[in-house]
């Protein structure tokens, strides 16, 4: 019986989020881990990242967040999507929407400067399952990196909820 709560329990897990190919990008993925911040006794895959590059070469660890050692050489004409899921209080917060003009802009970053900011999304996953963050780092303000931002965000595959 334990096993078969188990099982449930880490069902999203079953399958990481990811983004689809889309053409002029570079995408990449943690898979599932156990959530860095995590009590130690906890020892369950619990977290999954993915990111999509364009314009510039991805040189973080996927689950680095934010992704410094990538935003260190982003150009102009750079952008990143960076998504994460993890176990938290999905039940709280709307169903995530993956719609660039709902996102907040932010100054960016933790010790890195990126010239166009960042803006994030959040929610919770498919049937309040987990919770899932989405940021993306601009390069520039310039118009056609939101429309190329939006066009990643269209890519990204959140897991099932069981």
């Amino acid at each position: 019986m334990l096993e078969v709560l188990a099982a449930i329990a880490l069902a999203p897990w079953a399958h990481p989020l990811a983004f689809r190919p889309l053409t002029g990008w570079h995408r990449g993925a943690s898979g599932t881990v156990v959530f860095p911040y995590d009590r130690p006794r906890r020892n369950e895959p619990a977290e999954s990242t993915a990111w999509m590059a364009r314009n510039v070469r991805y040189r973080s660890p996927a689950i680095a967040d934010p992704p410094n050692k990538t935003l260190a050489h982003l150009p102009r004409k750079g952008l990143i999507v960076w998504a994460v899921t993890f176990r938290g209080h999905p039940r709280a917060q709307p169903i995530i929407r993956l719609d660039l003009r709902r996102a907040r802009h932010l100054p960016c970053c933790d010790g890195q400067r990126v010239a166009g900011g960042v803006s994030e999304l959040d929610g919770a996953g498919p049937s309040h399952a987990y919770t899932v963050i989405v940021q993306i780092y601009f390069g520039s303000f310039r118009p056609a990196l939101r429309v190329q931002a939006q066009q990643a965000l269209s890519r990204l595959r959140l897991p099932p909820p069981r």
